[in-house]
């Protein structure tokens, strides 16, 4: 499965965050802004030639901007899991978004999800 990828879509949300880098942020309110964001995922495969092999993927830093609209100069703190990435700005924690995966139950191991009726 090397050198493979896996289409995937994603729900794309932004945030209405109220705070200050003093008293730290909190998350009023979200939107989402795309409902079916396709990435195209790299796949990479985990404990090759063992019989725990298994293949996952996960997007990049530069496509988790591209989906957010995240200036390069920002570093991102990402929290979440596989299908689930909640994004913050490193430096003060000010949250940006989060992107939940809406095509797959799971992207370590790679499982579709039914798609909806």
């Amino acid at each position: 499965m090397r050198g493979k990828n896996v289409v995937t879509r994603w729900e794309v949300w932004e945030y209405d965050v109220w705070g200050n880098d003093a008293d730290g942020y909190e998350v009023n309110d979200r939107v989402c802004i795309n409902h079916s964001l396709e990435i195209t995922l790299n796949v990479t495969v985990n404990n090759p030639g063992t019989p725990q092999e298994f293949a996952s993927a996960y997007p990049t830093n530069r496509q988790i901007r591209k989906a957010l609209l995240i200036k390069p100069r920002v570093k991102l703190d990402l929290d979440g899991d596989d299908v689930s990435i909640y994004v913050a700005a490193k430096k003060n924690g000010y949250p940006l978004g989060d992107l939940l995966c809406v095509s797959h139950g799971s992207l370590s191991p790679i499982s579709a999800t039914a798609e909806k009726v």
